[in-house]
């Protein structure tokens, strides 16, 4: 029997001894709990031994801060500090860790080394191969921080049996793998070292000297990762953060092996592995790990009895976006949507539902409801198909916006609801008009529409109804130029009516609002252009009517009981209109963010995390408000700089009422 089984026997003795709650969750999968870390985990449980003679038994969330440890590997110590040096190594053991990363490196006369690059210019500005070089030389080569490249003998004379070793061997050669095995011999850590390379044929080597020693793979990309299943010699997968999907970490669990990934250094991609089931992770931000293993350890990792409800425990990941429209000589809509998509999953998210906040296509002739959006939603749920196989289509949801047809491509209007969440959709002609200072009658419509919001947002409050609403409109609600005499259209501007509505049910429901619209023209320069968010507590403009039909250039200053954000925009983007572009002067008219974007919503028990995305990898939710060149400045003294907003970065936590 292997040493990884004996230490896994002991430690379920000790916990069902001592704490009656599923001792099978806490070695979830197989995990490896080493001997340093189960020590520790044995004397914090002794010292819960006068409370189990009071008959207090502690509970598994008490345990969740020990157990966090065996999730978290440090990746080459602690982000900001020198990798790879005492300091680095102490400030992840001070922050809690129990399982430091060493990269292997060997001097020319056989002396090992801590580098993660084979050469030493990434330390210290010397363009050598350690290879090359002697271990003299090599110890009288001098960091950027000022210390020295250390030998591994260095780290394990300081640390010892402190500490467990995640060691990686960063090159396939003989050589190498002999000078390991020699210095693990003298210091005898075989049982606190788990030994990782990218090369299977160092691990199948290893094996024969160090069957009980764990082997992580370093797996490169999808392929790699499907022939390691079948490897005995594995014990761990280690994947790139693109390649943390539920269907590898599920394939890895049936195949009897462990499921790791690096580097995760957000607090979305940690809650998405924690509740995942990934059985360790490499991290630079030792300490936002380890609070988030011991805040969502116990609901995800650890429950406490087999009566937990499922679904509480689920997480629901939607994708918002809105207005896939094209400008010649700019890239289409369909390359902005497959880029951001990208980047989303390359970040370890997949969507469970896509849903697009109206229009379809862009013809600078036609507006108000003229357009097909029918081609253009084909094509996205092509895209969608592609890029987020696990997005059925059927859930996809897609809203009416103003250049919109209403055909059978629209979703309908209302309530639509899913096993973790609900959407609402706000339609633009049949419920919700744009030009309501134009449009005859637009503001009995808006009425009616809030009257409807306000009905089904009662029956859903006196149910008791604990899922979060996103309400996914094409019209925003704030006040803006357009709603102004100086644009004329009157846009948006009895807002008031729809606003009042969905405040007041927030006070009960977890809403989150999604709009679209303003592309990133100067309409919301001073919200923060083409990335505008607004959380809970925080303040908004809202247009104020009066006895006005037309136009109002008055507001109120309101507080959000609800999320309010624009969805993200895929197309159709300047910060001038039709004319300034076509003369060629656009970029005069630049002002605040207009990067395209997509939103990702992921739904925990006890919060949602926002996260917006650009081709490029996660974006700003808010950028920071400037003045609208737009049109001579059209918002100038309108909305004062009193109201510009702040730039707020992803992702964004918002804690759910069910959570108060």
């Amino acid at each position: 029997m292997r040493t990884r089984t004996r230490r896994i026997l002991l430690l379920i003795l000790i916990l069902t001894t001592l704490v009656a709650v599923a001792a099978g969750a806490l070695i979830r999968r197989g995990m490896v709990l080493r001997d340093a870390a189960a020590h520790e985990t044995a004397d914090q449980l002794a010292d819960s031994s006068e409370d189990l003679n009071d008959g207090i038994v502690p509970s598994v969330s008490d345990l969740s801060g020990v157990l966090a440890t065996e999730h978290v590997y440090s990746h080459r110590g602690s982000a900001g500090i020198n990798e790879h040096s005492f300091a680095a190594y102490d400030a992840a053991i001070e922050a809690g860790s129990r399982y430091i990363e060493q990269d292997l490196v060997l001097s020319s006369d056989g002396v090992l080394f801590v580098s993660h690059d084979l050469n030493a210019a990434a330390m210290t500005g010397v363009r050598a191969a350690y290879a090359n070089m002697s271990a003299e030389t090599i110890d009288g080569l001098s960091t950027y921080a000022g210390g020295k490249i250390l030998r591994l003998s260095e780290i394990f004379d300081r640390y010892g049996r402190t500490i467990n070793y995640v060691i990686e061997l960063k090159s396939p050669d003989d050589s190498l793998i002999r000078a390991f095995t020699d210095i693990v011999d003298h210091y005898g850590y075989e049982d606190i070292i788990t030994v990782q390379s990218k090369w299977t044929e160092v691990l199948a080597d290893l094996d024969t000297y160090y069957p009980d020693m764990p082997k992580l793979y370093v797996c490169k990309n999808q392929t790699d990762f499907r022939n390691a299943l079948d490897l005995p010699y594995v014990d761990t997968i280690s994947v790139r953060y693109d390649l943390m999907t539920e269907s590898n970490c599920e394939a890895a669990h049936s195949s009897g092996k462990l499921f790791s990934a690096w580097t995760l250094d957000t607090e979305a991609l940690i809650i998405s592995a924690i509740r995942m089931g990934v059985d360790t992770y490499f991290t630079n931000d030792t300490p936002l790990a380890l609070a988030l293993e011991t805040q969502y350890g116990p609901e995800f990792r650890y429950h406490q009895s087999s009566e937990v409800s499922t679904s509480g425990g689920i997480v629901s990941t939607i994708f918002f976006a809105s207005d896939y429209q094209a400008v010649d000589g700019l890239p289409s809509p369909a390359q902005n949507l497959t880029g951001i998509l990208r980047s989303v999953t390359k970040s370890g998210k997949s969507p469970d539902n896509v849903v697009i906040c109206g229009d379809y296509t862009n013809d600078r002739q036609l507006h108000d409801y003229q357009l097909r959006p029918d081609d253009s939603i084909s094509e996205i749920r092509d895209i969608v198909r592609s890029e987020c196989p696990g997005v059925s289509q059927d859930d996809m949801l897609f809203v009416q916006g103003n250049h919109d047809k209403m055909t059978d491509s629209i979703s309908s209007s209302g309530l639509h609801e899913y096993t973790d969440y609900l959407v609402y959709i706000l339609n633009t002609q049949d419920d919700f008009p744009w030009k309501q200072g134009r449009d005859p009658g637009s503001r009995s419509k808006v009425e009616q529409a809030a009257s409807a919001m306000q009905e089904c947002f009662a029956k859903l409050i006196s149910a008791g109804e604990k899922r979060p609403v996103f309400i996914a409109g094409h019209v925003p609600l704030h006040f803006t130029a357009r709603t102004s005499s100086r644009h004329s259209t009157g846009d948006n501007m009895y807002s008031p009516l729809i606003f009042n509505t969905v405040n007041e049910a927030a006070k009960s429901l977890d809403i989150v609002y999604m709009y679209g619209h303003n592309h990133s023209k100067g309409w919301d320069c001073y919200l923060g252009g083409s990335s505008c968010f607004k959380a809970p507590g925080q303040t908004i403009l809202i247009p104020s009517p009066g006895d006005s039909t037309s136009s109002t250039d008055t507001f109120t200053c309101e507080t959000l009981q609800f999320t309010y954000m624009n969805a993200g925009y895929l197309g159709y983007y300047m910060n001038c209109g039709p004319s300034e572009y076509d003369k060629g002067i656009a970029d005069q008219y630049a002002a605040a963010d207009g990067t395209l974007t997509g939103t990702v919503c992921e739904i925990l028990p006890d919060s949602i995390v926002i996260t917006r995305y650009a081709g490029d990898g996660p974006h700003p939710l808010c950028w920071q408000g400037e003045p609208d060149p737009y049109q001579n400045n059209i918002d100038s003294g309108l909305i004062g700089s009193d109201y510009y907003s702040s730039r707020i970065e992803s992702p964004q936590t918002i804690k759910r009422k069910s959570a108060e």
